[in-house]
């Protein structure tokens, strides 16, 4: 199957340099890269001039949300790969996500899987650290998120879905700079849907998000948004009742 590569970005056009850059050594080359900018105003033209075969979409609405959705709807593909500016994807990253995505989605069975997801490493510095720090991280995530969510949560920075699965929930993503984006596309997971944790997969992502005391006071009072939004369609009581029902089925 073949695949398409969304990349969010605002402002960052070092670390996407060096994403694209990883993206440009990959063992199974993506079908389609598509670079959001969302309102950039650093040099990342300069950049994407390295990378003629990348496509450049701009979108001026601030957040990250409305930036993904323009990339998703783009895609031209039918499994879309998600990372972040700051990512630095293995060299192996693509043919394991759409190898392993692909064999989910060929499966048959009473739940489907329309999303695979992966941990943390932070770096390149202090690489011991850094894997610590991001299996925590991404774990402590999870079990926060899927507690609310019932499910594993979809991280941002390392995820694969079916575009399918993509077009039939993009209307009821919530649009707002102040909402997780990848956390609330969790919550269109349906009672007989499923996504899948894969430990194995690994992302490594700059320190940024694990370091910078003002950005992890952000991303709490976005998690505590997202949630209060969603809740306020299905209450968290309701969702388990119907995960919970449509497992026993």
């Amino acid at each position: 199957m073949k695949c398409s590569v969304v990349i969010p970005t605002r402002n960052d056009s070092a670390y996407l340099h060096r994403c694209l850059r990883a993206l440009d050594q990959q063992t199974r080359q993506p079908d389609e890269i598509i670079v959001v900018d969302n309102g950039s105003t650093d040099d990342i033209a300069a950049v994407l001039r390295e990378f003629p075969d990348v496509t450049c979409f701009r979108e001026d609405i601030p957040g990250v949300a409305y930036a993904v959705r323009s990339g998703y709807d783009a895609a031209q593909h039918p499994i879309i790969l998600r990372c972040d500016a700051d990512s630095i994807p293995s060299k192996g990253w693509v043919e394991h996500m759409v190898t392993a995505l692909e064999w989910q989605l060929s499966r048959k069975g009473k739940v489907e899987v329309v999303a695979i997801t992966g941990i943390a490493r932070f770096g390149p510095q202090h690489s011991g650290l850094g894997r610590i720090s991001g299996a925590l991280y991404s774990y402590a995530y999870r079990l926060v998120g899927g507690l609310a969510l019932g499910h594993v949560a979809l991280w941002g920075s390392n995820m694969a879905m079916s575009a399918t699965w993509w077009h039939s929930v993009r209307d009821h993503v919530h649009l707002s700079p102040d909402v997780h984006d990848d956390y609330d596309l969790s919550f269109q997971v349906g009672p007989h849907q499923k996504v899948v944790l894969d430990h194995r997969n690994v992302m490594l992502v700059s320190w940024r998000a694990a370091a910078s005391p003002s950005r992890i006071e952000r991303q709490l009072r976005m998690a505590a948004m997202t949630m209060q939004i969603n809740w306020a369609e299905q209450k968290p009581w309701e969702r388990m009742r119907a995960r919970w029902t449509a497992s026993r089925e």
